[in-house]
């Protein structure tokens, strides 16, 4: 290396502070190259730090589920508010009732035992049961055609049930599932229209349920669902004593009708009067009709009498003791002559007593010429078109007009 010197400068540092001044650089960029590498050295020798231990949260406490509360589930905590309900329902209805609210579950949990024997019963529950009635009703449980059998079977075919009980649509006898009748077959249900006048067609069906309702109670008002024939819904739950001769109360208005449509106005070019005034086929609620009126009926005092004394004498292996009964019945002063009883004499100096009555009967129905044409007995009826009575609940069934005006269907009543 070649230094040079320019003697003449004065503020010239001397040579060895130069070359301190060298060195003393030269060490600095030493240094900094061995602390860089020293930093690396040590960072490879660090020991791996340890994992964070994780943190042991305390598990939540479980918040209670929320439950509807009220005045109305809270009065099923209430001991004779729960008698009082439980009186009007079956085990059924009881279990559907624990399974709305936590709350009237609890209510009803108090009191489990007594409610689950104070239950609705069947009113047939105390009769025991007849084994005769049992072979019977066995018998018969795949044949519709019983029912069209009028005799009176009031025995006991089975225990009663409890899971299952509710009142007859019909006389509101409360029956269990044993005790009713047997679901009818489907093509019956067309059968069971009858046919109602024009003052019960235009009168508001909140007059066939309650007379105390107003009449301008709609449709869809719970009082007024209740009473609307549901035999095609929700099917028929009729006791034995009112089942027992519905298709034969059936068979009957269909011939009623059949033989309307056979026999006109006219008959060789002379008028029958049937159809005009009270001469056609009356209205189907009969004495309850809103047209109804009293008229004079003559009735066979012998038919009558007949039909009196052997109703409930009748069996199918005791004919020898009906007619015992019947010819030592002691004569009774009211089978003979007097005001309602009159003696007529017939053809060959018979004598015959009519029984003549002032009896409620319903107003004619309107007839259709397309129905006879086509031998559709109660076509509209049996379409829903026109409203009708239904012949074995002895309930209204709506119709279009009925249903148009409340905006519902029959299966959304």
């Amino acid at each position: 290396m070649v230094v040079f010197v320019d003697l003449d400068d004065e503020d010239m540092e001397p040579l060895h502070v130069l070359e301190a001044r060298r060195l003393a650089t030269a060490a600095a960029l030493a240094t900094d190259a061995l602390d860089s590498s020293s930093r690396e050295l040590e960072h490879m020798l660090e020991k791996p730090a340890i994992a964070p231990a994780p943190l042991v949260t305390p598990a939540p406490v479980p918040e209670p589920t929320p439950t509807f509360q009220s005045a109305a589930t809270e009065a099923f905590g209430c001991y004779p508010i729960v008698m009082s309900i439980a009186e009007h329902i079956d085990l059924n209805t009881l279990d559907s009732l624990a399974r709305t609210s936590r709350q009237v579950r609890q209510g009803l949990l108090q009191y489990r035992s007594i409610l689950l024997s104070s239950t609705l019963h069947c009113s047939n529950e105390a009769v025991p049961v007849d084994p005769e009635s049992t072979f019977r009703f066995r018998a018969r449980a795949g044949n519709w055609y019983y029912m069209e059998d009028g005799r009176n079977y009031n025995g006991k075919s089975g225990s009663c049930a409890r899971d299952l009980v509710t009142e007859c649509r019909r006389c509101k006898t409360v029956v269990c599932r044993n005790c009713a009748i047997k679901p009818p077959a489907s093509n019956a249900l067309r059968e069971r229209h009858r046919r109602l006048c024009q003052c019960c067609t235009k009168a508001p069906i909140a007059t066939f349920v309650n007379h105390a309702l107003e009449p301008e109670t709609p449709l869809l008002d719970d009082a007024v669902r209740r009473e609307i024939c549901r035999c095609d819904v929700e099917g028929v739950w009729l006791c034995q004593p009112c089942g027992r001769s519905m298709r034969g109360a059936d068979h009957d208005y269909q011939r009623i009708w059949k033989w309307r449509a056979h026999y006109g106005e006219v008959l060789g070019g002379l008028g029958t009067g049937i159809g005009e005034g009270d001469r056609g086929v009356i209205c189907g609620r009969e004495t309850a009709c809103a047209g109804a009126k009293e008229r004079e009926n003559e009735t066979d005092c012998d038919a009558e009498d007949a039909a009196v004394t052997g109703a409930n004498l009748w069996t199918a292996t005791d004919q020898v003791h009906l007619d015992t009964v019947r010819y030592e019945r002691t004569p009774s002063p009211q089978l003979g002559p007097g005001y309602e009883r009159h003696e007529i004499e017939g053809i060959g100096g018979v004598v015959k007593t009519k029984l003549v009555r002032m009896v409620r009967v319903g107003a004619c129905v309107p007839e259709w010429d397309d129905e006879k044409s086509h031998h559709n007995i109660l076509g509209r009826e049996v379409k829903g078109i026109r409203r009708s009575w239904c012949g074995w609940c002895y309930r209204v069934i709506p119709g279009e007009a009925d249903l148009d005006k409340a905006g519902v269907t029959m299966r959304q009543l």
